[in-house]
């Protein structure tokens, strides 16, 4: 289906991007989006899922489909902005919690990420969709992707429109529900102290290299 028949612009923050921002969101739901077969939400949320992860520091959603990979805030940010450019009503929602103690410890890990999972500690502030549903908000996590499923990772790869996804993160509280994102995030990680700091980039260094070593990811 033509883009023009599926994304388009809208009373939104998401009118505020970029041509060249918007024409990639264009492609991304032209290859991703058949409405014959699902709705453009439930197809561009497995679409993002999907995308590996990985951790480096770079938070922009343009970074993701450039690379085809990225953390829980670029990819929540690209699933946002793809579900205003369909007309949908959604946004980005920050959480605090223990990200190590919501992980499976997986025996290929090596042993100090496998230490931290089963200790947790490792204070992060985590991004989701929240999607304005038919009947009401909905949660979309799209953190991991179904490569994970077969090391315990709950992925939702079985999401079909209803109801919430699961987190990837145990929430501690809810933090804030922003447009900026980026500075939000990076102004919450300057609270941090300087060992809780230390601590999340050794975690999520740790971590991205065990998941670019998968032979499946």
């Amino acid at each position: 289906m033509p883009t023009s028949n599926i994304a388009r612009a809208i009373g939104s923050p998401a009118s505020d991007l970029t041509v060249d921002y918007t024409t990639s969101l264009d492609h991304f739901i032209e290859r991703h989006v058949d409405l014959a077969k699902e709705s453009a939400v439930i197809s561009l949320f497995h679409a993002v899922r999907n995308i590996p992860y990985y951790s480096s520091g770079e938070r922009s959603p343009e970074a993701v489909l450039r690379d085809n990979r990225g953390a829980c805030t670029a990819k929540h940010l690209l699933l946002r902005d793809l579900l205003r450019r369909c007309g949908e009503l959604a946004d980005v929602e920050l959480i605090e919690g223990d990200f190590a103690a919501s992980m499976p410890v997986v025996n290929s890990m090596p042993d100090e990420l496998k230490m931290w999972i089963r200790s947790g500690g490792i204070k992060d502030y985590h991004c989701y969709v929240v999607w304005r549903g038919p009947e009401r908000e909905q949660i979309l996590d799209a953190t991991w992707p179904d490569a994970l499923a077969r090391h315990g990772f709950t992925v939702n790869s079985d999401w079909a429109g209803e109801g919430d996804t699961a987190l990837a993160i145990v929430p501690t509280f809810i933090k804030s529900r922003v447009e900026d994102v980026i500075p939000r995030k990076e102004k919450l990680l300057l609270s941090l102290t300087r060992e809780e700091t230390h601590h999340r980039k050794l975690f999520l260094s740790l971590l991205s290299t065990w998941l670019a070593s998968l032979p499946d990811q």
